[in-house]
């Protein structure tokens, strides 16, 4: 293991030693703020560290059941290690477990000696199956061409760096660049990305988790070029509505596209854009509702809204996320899962979908993942 390898790891290993300590030692008020919604009436006050104790505890039992629905070695060939054969559902399985500050191979999920015999954990079985998956190009996804190709791409990538961020393996390390050289390779001359690794067309949906895979591989010290960046800001900036609000693939209003657009905006480095302001206004006005509500794509839209609400800050932050947070711990099913509320075409394969995005909204509240910090 090379000197930079090892600061990395102690980098790592020392931010997670440090958010733990910080939720006990502040009381969490720094990270939360004192802005839950007023108690029902006759219950007690619900405080900061309540908060965190009960978000905690519905990650916790949604975690196993992740770790129940993996596929182990009784599975069929080559599966072991996956959720599925869809590699984005793969890797926003592995950030559900990174976002509880679980690392691979230590601690409840890691790897465990039997007999002699190492038993790989949850992250290690899951990050051996996503680098085995690589194709001859450097992509991720589980086929070569298709409208899926580069969502899958974009999530497994995401996944490799922030493992990467806590394990510092050089075929991760070398994979992971591939993966990237990838993203890199096939932005559009436009600035976006669309559904197949070639530099065609673009829209927002897709552009949007390049962006955030780009982000987290620049947060675990693998170039980006300038020259990528630049272009992706452009693009978002051009989906832009003078109203506020972030369409497809040009200005509009969607609620998905507008969470998309405020967020991509604001890991790339511009917080201060004029667009933001106006269209954060019109986020936080989208209902917050257990399906309906003019939001199609529940899961999809929360994830990025959480992000873009939390890297606001202020009132858009207070206003949205206890709302959000209230909702999805109402509807955890009694084993730990979640399910794709009614009207959302959202997949439903095992829960593992619906599980793992419900899991990374909250995880935003325990701040393990860089892409959930400031």
């Amino acid at each position: 293991m090379s000197l930079t390898q090892i600061a990395r790891r102690a980098r790592a290993l020392l931010a997670l030693a440090l958010g733990g300590a910080l939720l006990v030692s502040l009381g969490v008020e720094v990270l939360l703020g004192a802005d839950q919604p007023g108690p029902t009436p006759g219950a007690a006050p619900l405080t900061e560290i309540k908060v965190v104790e009960r978000v905690t505890a519905a990650t916790d039992k949604a975690l196993a059941y992740l770790e129940a629905k993996q596929h182990k070695l009784d599975k069929p060939e080559g599966a072991d290690g996956s959720w599925s054969t869809n590699q984005a559902l793969n890797g926003l399985a592995v950030l559900a477990f990174l976002g509880r500050g679980h690392v691979p191979g230590r601690g409840k999920y890691g790897d465990v000696i039997e007999e002699g015999v190492v038993k790989p954990g949850v992250l290690t079985r899951a990050k051996r199956y996503l680098l085995s998956r690589m194709q001859p190009n450097g992509c991720l996804a589980s086929a070569p061409t298709g409208n899926t190709v580069m969502y899958e791409h974009g999530l497994a990538t995401l996944a490799l760096a922030e493992l990467y961020g806590m394990d510092p393996d050089p075929e991760l390390e070398a994979k992971l660049r591939k993966a990237v050289e990838l993203i890199v390779k096939t932005q559009s001359p436009a600035g976006g990305w669309r559904y197949n690794p070639v530099p065609g067309d673009q829209d927002l949906s897709v552009t949007v988790m390049q962006i955030v895979a780009l982000r987290a591989a620049s947060n675990a010290e693998v170039p980006v070029p300038a020259q990528t960046i630049e272009k992706a800001i452009k693009y978002v900036r051009f989906c832009g509505h003078p109203a506020g609000g972030y369409g497809y693939t040009g200005p509009a209003q969607g609620p998905q596209t507008t969470a998309a657009g405020i967020l991509s905006l604001q890991l790339l480095g511009k917080h201060d854009d004029p667009g933001i302001p106006k269209s954060l206004d019109r986020l936080v006005k989208f209902p917050v509702q257990w399906g309906g509500g003019g939001v199609q794509y529940f899961y999809y839209f929360h994830y990025y809204a959480i992000q873009a609400t939390y890297q606001a800050g202020g009132k858009e932050w207070n206003e949205w996320h206890p709302k959000v947070r209230e909702l999805l711990l109402q509807h955890q099913n009694p084993d730990g899962s979640w399910d794709v509320p009614p009207g959302s075409p959202e997949p439903g394969e095992d829960k593992v979908y619906a599980t793992a995005m419900a899991t990374l909204v909250l995880n935003i509240y325990l701040h393990y993942l860089p892409a959930y910090q400031r």
